[in-house]
């Protein structure tokens, strides 16, 4: 016994403008709920390039005139890495204190109190006596 043929809605005009106006709700709607979430804010990242001139690895944290710390990554000895000091410290408007924490040392370099706002470059700078964080304006 055959089975009677089923129509294929896709392929009737109908059907496919259907499938299309579909489509394109499903993205308008997916577009519209990321918003800024997905697509990221118009406030540029600020950004620290640092030199590492010592021959110790370096943890580099933000620390806020409250205390909170804020890890913002790791470079190598003899390395010049690009570190995004991430969005929810810069939105403090606060000073922060860039402190390194150096592999195998319980000496902790540090800035001293610097404001980092969003689009800021800064060239920060260990050098090998492994004293202080040198911070100066970096190109962008």
């Amino acid at each position: 016994m055959r089975r009677p043929r089923q129509r294929n809605v896709h392929r009737s005009p109908a059907g496919r403008s259907a499938l299309v106006a579909f489509a394109m709700a499903i993205t308008a709607v997916t577009v519209a709920a990321c918003g800024t979430f997905h697509h990221g804010s118009a406030e540029p990242p600020a950004l620290l390039y640092f030199t590492n001139e010592s021959l110790d690895q370096a943890d580099v944290y933000a620390v806020s005139s409250g205390g909170a710390s804020t890890r913002i990554g790791t470079v190598s000895g003899g390395r010049t890495d690009t570190l995004t000091v991430p969005r929810d410290v810069v939105a403090r408007n606060d000073n922060v204190n860039l402190v390194a924490r150096l592999l195998a040392r319980s000496a902790m370099p540090s800035s001293g109190p610097i404001p980092i706002r969003p689009g800021d470059h800064l060239a920060v700078r260990l050098p090998i006596d492994q004293k202080m964080l040198v911070v100066l304006p970096g190109d962008p």
